[in-house]
């Protein structure tokens, strides 16, 4: 199954993919703002989780490539959150996209596409996202969605480490409700 926006399909994972991902998740700018993934994961293991997740849940974070091209862009979906915080059970939304494509919109594009996936055939009430506070590329997708934040909110990953600098995370808010009263954007 794949969810296609204007310009990108996100599908399941291939073989090929392999390769590119582990360049993107080996670049320390794509990955400043993430732990890094073991030697393990980095060579396929995490790719092997995302295809095991979708059997299992429905939804994964998918491979995204362009539809010009064929390129591979990066990673984009929902999981549900595998760790237990104030605002658990809950589904989230995140996303990774390799340097080459930066600044092209591709970010809210897939993640709005995954949005709709997530609210419309999921039937999810609810999607979260959580960043370090000064990731504010991933703050400003999360606003594009339109999704709130409330400091509230605010948690430590359990994930990480005490007295990492990626222990705080903020953590934005998508209802249902509010998704379908928001202004009607441009399909993605």
């Amino acid at each position: 199954m794949n969810i296609v926006s204007e310009r990108l399909i996100l599908r399941p994972w291939v073989e090929a993919d392999k390769q590119p991902f582990a360049d993107m998740s080996a670049d320390s700018g794509v990955m400043e703002y993430l732990m890094p993934l073991t030697p393990e994961d980095a060579s396929g293991g995490w790719i092997d989780r995302q295809l095991e997740r979708l059997r299992e849940h429905g939804m994964c974070f998918w491979a995204v490539q362009r539809r010009a091209d064929g390129a591979f862009v990066g990673a984009v979906g929902l999981l549900p959150v595998s760790y237990n915080a104030h605002f658990t059970p809950a589904v989230e939304i995140g996303w990774r996209i390799a340097r080459a494509y930066w600044g092209l919109g591709y970010a809210p594009e897939a993640a709005r596409a995954v949005a709709v996936f997530g609210f419309e055939q999921l039937n999810l009430s609810e999607i979260v996202a959580n960043t370090v506070p000064f990731n504010h590329k991933s703050r400003r997708v999360m606003a594009k969605l339109g999704m709130t934040h409330d400091s509230r909110d605010d948690f430590d990953h359990p994930r990480v480490p005490e007295g990492h600098p990626l222990r705080h995370q903020v953590l934005y808010r998508l209802t249902k409700d509010r998704w379908h009263s928001l202004p009607a954007s441009p399909e993605a």
